[in-house]
């Protein structure tokens, strides 16, 4: 049993194989009533001592059931990278779980904070994110949970009295875990002045922000996004006009608290299937504004915000007032997740080929998209190209315009990076998730099905020192890995893959049309 005293009151963990453990910590008050749609407010303190030797309920879920057709390791890979939450779901779930190897507050450990993904519409920090390996590396790790779906992400400031429905709620959810890091991380041996923010997919998405974010200044030193995309995000005036059509279609008037507040999961879930149609099958490219001709933000940032104030790829270039380190990265198949929810057939039919194309690209550019990509991948079928230009719409490019510009504004503290090992599960590549599984453990039944070979567990392990010795220093880089930083000159990459290596302007065949699409 472990007790560390907090200034809002004791809590109680656990130590496990020489590492003290802390699951359930709350960070917030409970989102019970009028305050599931207001910003989150500080922990009031507590009597007595809490218990946080078990995982606490997950916020609430807006998952659909799987597709009937998947197959029962499709299913179980799911799970093994955290899609598929076990706890119960409460609104009282603005938790942290901690792992440390000391509680010595003068041990001055390097922190790293790991936001979960899921789209923003599922999740948790739950088992599947769990700490022992970065504490026997030395690091404190803070795994966090934050609203989904539209509590977190139904924008609406204005559109109601005072902080209502105010923008950015879910983000406000991280900023007040991140103070709460800074105020008390130092009794469980962290190091307040070395904070590393890192996620993958939507908690990559996450990261960006909150980079960037004036609200975050001190609050983060160094990120890493790992499989997200920085262009989640836009105006929050197109947010508004969407909150504002989809509202009444629940039984909601614009500035009617108390119907808002009245909403139960149900007419929640229906709320976030309209927001996801309303974008995703959005065939005016004028409606919605940017989340109309881009289809990338339905759940995301709301620019020209106190959160938010520019866009993030202008606020990069120019120097992000946080001046962090930033390693970002995907892996090679990201977009092979998108093909693995679709029906079982061989060949993805041409219809729905160009609606895809459509979507992502103006009118004048679908056909020359087409036949660019028909190009590049000889002999590939119209599924694998489907997988490619998800792959380079959603995940590649954006990351490689990101590392462009954080480069521009922090020469010399931008890494790239490239994850093309190939998971076992037949039919799946180096899909989105698989690095979950390599950063947080092969160990699980599960995690064994995508990798269970020694040289996949060498570069688990290479890909871990890394990440740990960013967090330390904010360079990748050791003498077994020399790892170069990012610059438009050279677009070093760093590739794990069966043999790591660096690869200079990787995807260099695919950048230049991106360019201008």
């Amino acid at each position: 049993m472990t007790i560390v005293h907090l200034s809002c009151g004791d809590v109680r963990g656990t130590l496990e194989d020489q590492q003290h453990v802390f699951r359930g910590i709350p960070y917030a008050q409970a989102l019970s009533g009028a305050a599931r749609w207001l910003p989150p407010q500080p922990r009031a303190r507590w009597s007595g001592t809490f218990d946080a030797r078990h995982f606490g309920p997950c916020g609430m879920q807006f998952r659909k059931p799987m597709p009937p057709f998947l197959s029962r390791v499709h299913r179980e890979f799911l799970n093994a990278i955290g899609e598929r939450p076990t706890q119960t779901e409460s609104d009282d779930s603005l938790l942290l779980n901690i792992w440390t190897p000391s509680i010595d507050r003068n041990a001055r450990l390097p922190v790293m904070v790991y936001i979960h993904g899921g789209g923003f519409t599922i999740g948790s920090a739950n088992e599947v994110y769990t700490g022992e390996r970065y504490a026997a590396k030395g690091i404190v790790l803070v795994a966090i949970q934050y609203r989904l779906g539209p509590p977190g992400f139904l924008h609406g400031s204005g559109l109601f009295d005072g902080d209502f429905c105010a923008d950015n709620r879910a983000f406000l959810d991280q900023l007040l875990a991140l103070q709460w890091v800074q105020e008390h991380i130092e009794r469980f041996g962290g190091d307040p002045g070395c904070v590393t923010v890192f996620g993958e997919s939507a908690g990559a998405f996450s990261v960006y922000p909150l980079s960037v974010s004036p609200m975050a200044k001190g609050l983060l030193h160094r990120a890493i996004a790992m499989g997200g995309s920085i262009t989640t995000c836009a105006p929050a005036q197109d947010y508004h006009a969407l909150t504002r059509e989809l509202l009444p279609k629940v039984g909601v008037a614009v500035g009617d608290r108390q119907a808002l507040t009245a909403l139960e999961k149900p007419q929640l879930m229906r709320l976030q299937d309209l927001i996801t149609r309303s974008i995703y099958f959005n065939r005016d490219p004028q409606r919605y504004g940017a989340l109309g001709r881009t289809r990338v933000g339905a759940m995301g940032t709301a620019v020209g915000t106190p959160f938010q104030p520019r866009p993030l790829l202008d606020t990069y270039r120019d120097g992000t007032p946080n001046d962090i380190d930033l390693m970002i990265g995907t892996c090679a198949d990201d977009g092979q997740l998108f093909s693995m929810m679709l029906p079982p057939f061989r060949m993805l039919s041409a219809r729905v080929f160009m609606s895809v194309l459509s979507g992502l690209f103006p009118q004048h550019k679908t056909a020359p998209a087409r036949a660019f990509y028909r190009r590049q991948m000889v002999g590939a079928d119209r599924l694998r190209r489907y997988d490619q230009i998800n792959n380079d719409a959603f995940y590649r490019m954006p990351t490689i315009r990101a590392a462009e510009a954080h480069a521009i504004g922090h020469p010399g503290r931008t890494w790239l990076y490239e994850i093309g090992l190939q998971c076992a599960i037949p039919g799946l590549r180096a899909i989105h998730g698989i690095d979950v599984a390599l950063l947080f453990g092969l160990d699980s039944p599960a995690r064994r099905a995508l990798y269970d070979d020694e040289q996949t567990r060498a570069v688990s392990e290479q890909m871990l020192d890394a990440w740990t010795r960013f967090a330390r220093s904010g360079s990748p880089q050791s003498p077994d890995l020399p790892w170069p930083a990012y610059d438009e000159v050279d677009r070093a990459t760093m590739v794990f893959d069966a043999t790591t290596r660096v690869e200079r302007d990787w995807a260099g065949q695919f950048r230049p049309f991106w360019a201008t699409a």
